[in-house]
């Protein structure tokens, strides 16, 4: 049913291994991280209101900085584990000396935007409030995400509306407290049916091959794009009415004074993400924000996230890099 929109999440394969084995002689940190499943940030009984906790060992006294990162999926699938490929991020973060929450939310066809983006701005204002009491400095916290993820995080960072929303009751100081962005193969505006059109088009492309080119492109690929129009995720989360997509869109508020945000894309990208990673960076830059873009080799919108099941991999030093230079004593 969800043909095009499994295709833009790109999920995971089988399941992966964990993050990196330590050398003999050496513990494992991965044994020895604490993990809190399935804790309720927003009351209710609703299941997808839930997050999972990934903290390193407690070492009282101290308060290690945080991540909260939020999976993709095209507001239509996903989960805080993601079959490992998520899990396994905040094992390593952990490993690393990173707390990680990993939340939940909504997903569509069962709701439709403001929806998704109201329950990461639940999730963000519970790790403010609680994220003491797992080793986590509330006043130290990346957010980052992959795909619509990175989508839901950008928003939260740059339209105040939702993290102001007095449900939420944060202040000023939990505000600042968001000292950097991560976006991972992200999603930073919602595209018009044109745009869209040219994305599944590559899509397919990429899939089944170029027309006239060897295999069966010729066949599946006009199959392919019919059903697209009818299984547009974009249309499925933010509905028909352009001006709502607009306003969903970070690319819409990006605005003078926001956090540091790192885009990452991976080398073999989403058609039509590439673009939308260049002209958010594009527009950060002109507004004076600090951002930065960086191309993740031998990766694809879908493996990207295992470039971060160890910490010895260039993506993962660039992440932990980023989260240390941002979170530490000051600004």
């Amino acid at each position: 049913m969800y043909l095009i929109p499994t295709i833009l999440c790109l999920t995971a394969g089988p399941a992966v291994a964990p993050p990196s084995v330590a050398p003999a002689g050496v513990p494992d940190r991965t044994k020895v991280i604490r993990q809190t499943l399935g804790v309720r940030y927003y009351p209710g009984t609703d299941k997808r209101h839930t997050l999972d906790v990934y903290a390193p060992p407690d070492c009282p006294g101290h308060r290690y900085p945080v991540v909260v990162f939020v999976h993709g999926g095209a507001w239509v699938a996903g989960d805080k584990t993601f079959r490992g490929l998520v899990s396994n991020m905040g094992k390593c973060l952990a490993a690393n000396g990173v707390v990680a929450v990993m939340p939940n939310y909504r997903l569509s066809p069962q709701v439709k935007h403001p929806e998704h983006i109201k329950d990461v701005a639940r999730a963000f204002a519970w790790t403010y409030k609680n994220i003491a009491r797992y080793g986590g400095d509330p006043d130290r916290i990346i957010l980052s995400g992959h795909s619509a993820g990175a989508h839901l995080v950008a928003l939260l960072a740059t339209d105040e509306r939702y993290i102001k929303d007095s449900e939420l009751g944060l202040d000023a100081r939990a505000r600042q407290a968001i000292r950097g962005v991560i976006g991972i193969s992200g999603v930073y505006r919602i595209p018009d049916a044109d745009e869209f059109r040219g994305m599944a088009t590559g899509i397919v492309h990429l899939l089944v091959g170029e027309p006239g080119s060897s295999g069966s492109g010729d066949v599946i690929g006009p199959l392919l794009l019919k059903m697209s129009g009818k299984v547009n995720p974009f249309l499925m989360a933010f509905g028909r009415e352009r001006a709502a997509q607009v306003a969903a869109s970070p690319m819409t508020h990006v605005r003078k004074g926001l956090p540091p945000f790192l885009l990452m894309r991976a080398e073999a990208e989403v058609p039509g993400l590439i673009a939308m990673t260049d002209d958010f960076d594009a527009a950060l830059r002109k507004h004076g924000n600090r951002t930065q873009v960086q191309v993740i080799d031998d990766a694809t919108h879908r493996s990207i996230l295992r470039k971060f099941h160890s910490a010895d991999t260039d993506a993962a030093k660039l992440f932990l890099g980023f989260v240390r230079q941002h979170t530490a004593t000051g600004r």
